[in-house]
């Protein structure tokens, strides 16, 4: 049965956004552009539905999501999960809640093939470690997305 929920859309670059969206599998799938994955924030019961091929897909880096401390990568949205089977509208204070959590687009460094979410004063630290690491000879590529351009 298909009825319409209340939830956050989160594109890279942008402020959440509200959406009012029928709830089918297919469309929430539709919006973040691929095949489903998701996670529970607890105990805010909020479902956090991405797609599972965003990497693979080259999409870029969307949030950091600061429970785990990964890269979320293209267009993801949030929704609540409902006591029964499925997922429901968002609560007001669980909309306000996310929207403050994941208000600022974030600045993210891709340093081979991998997304690090580290602030600027993190970043040497995380560098660091990298270099720590590499083999001799070994090169990496650095990739800036996000954050103040350069010379602004």
């Amino acid at each position: 049965m298909e009825h319409e929920i209340n939830i956050l859309v989160v594109e890279p670059g942008k402020a959440p956004r509200p959406a009012r969206v029928d709830y089918s599998l297919e469309n929430l799938s539709q919006i973040v552009g691929g095949e489903l994955a998701m996670g529970c924030f607890l105990p805010q019961r909020v479902m956090l539905l991405y797609n599972e091929d965003a990497s693979r897909q080259g999409l870029p880096p969307n949030r950091c999501n600061p429970f785990v401390n990964e890269c979320i990568s293209g267009t993801f949205l949030l929704c609540g999960l409902s006591d029964g089977e499925g997922f429901c509208s968002l609560s007001p204070a669980q909309q306000a809640e996310f929207q403050r959590l994941f208000a600022s687009p974030g600045e993210f460094m891709m340093l081979g093939a991998d997304y690090i979410c580290a602030s600027p004063a993190e970043f040497a630290e995380t560098a660091g470690r990298l270099w720590g690491g590499m083999a001799s000879g070994e090169s990496v590529v650095l990739t800036k997305w996000g954050g103040t351009e350069s010379g602004a």
